[in-house]
């Protein structure tokens, strides 16, 4: 937040404003899946988890803001890089937190490790779609909700439509293994200082 109201009062313009409110949408799901309670009434659990997943994409989509990056007179390009990245950066650690919480309900509700990964490809494989439909065809998830079928219409063309599909599945695939690749690091990383506390107490 500093640095972009840094950059507000250097260039005098709101040109970056926009963060602000997708870090808001990359924050509503871990708010949202913070507060699930396994003592809550079933229904609600399951609203919790889908309006989770649901908004999940938004997290990691902050990434994709970098390709506003331009080389602009107002502003030097290192400054809006390190803004954006910056930015990206807490979305990622919202995506992080809150993917571990839905896997660690997995297994409290489960006990399956089968189930759990599952769950985890879906999760990987869902929110890199939803960052496509973002990102690519400027859809929201509220659309859902607010225009089902003009969604319904865009994912079956996505998906279907052989203009599309190859740049579908290329963007999801891609971003699925980038995912991945993130969770697993910062798993190895706190696997491996849990053993460093371990070692020293």
């Amino acid at each position: 937040m500093l640095l972009l109201f840094a950059r507000i009062i250097r260039t005098e313009q709101f040109s970056y404003i926009f963060l602000i409110w997708n870090l808001f949408l990359a924050f509503i799901p871990y708010l949202l899946i913070k507060n699930f309670k396994t003592e809550q009434h079933k229904l609600l659990q399951v609203i919790i988890i889908g309006t989770t997943i649901l908004f999940l994409p938004n997290a990691p989509y902050i990434l994709t803001d970098l390709f506003h990056l331009r080389e602009r007179i107002a502003a030097p390009m290192w400054l809006d890089l390190i803004l954006i990245l910056s930015f990206a950066f807490l979305g990622m650690v919202f995506f992080i937190l809150s993917v571990n919480r839905l896997l660690a309900i997995s297994n409290a509700l489960f006990n399956s490790r089968w189930v759990t990964s599952g769950l985890k490809f879906f999760i990987m494989l869902s929110s890199s779609y939803g960052i496509y439909l973002g990102r690519y065809l400027r859809l929201n998830s509220w659309d859902i909700v607010s225009d089902p079928f003009h969604l319904a219409k865009q994912m079956l063309s996505s998906v279907f439509n052989e203009n599309c599909y190859k740049e579908t599945f290329a963007v999801t695939i891609t971003f699925t293994i980038f995912l991945y690749l993130v969770f697993e690091i910062m798993a190895s990383l706190k696997q491996a200082i849990n053993t460093q506390q371990n070692e020293l107490s």
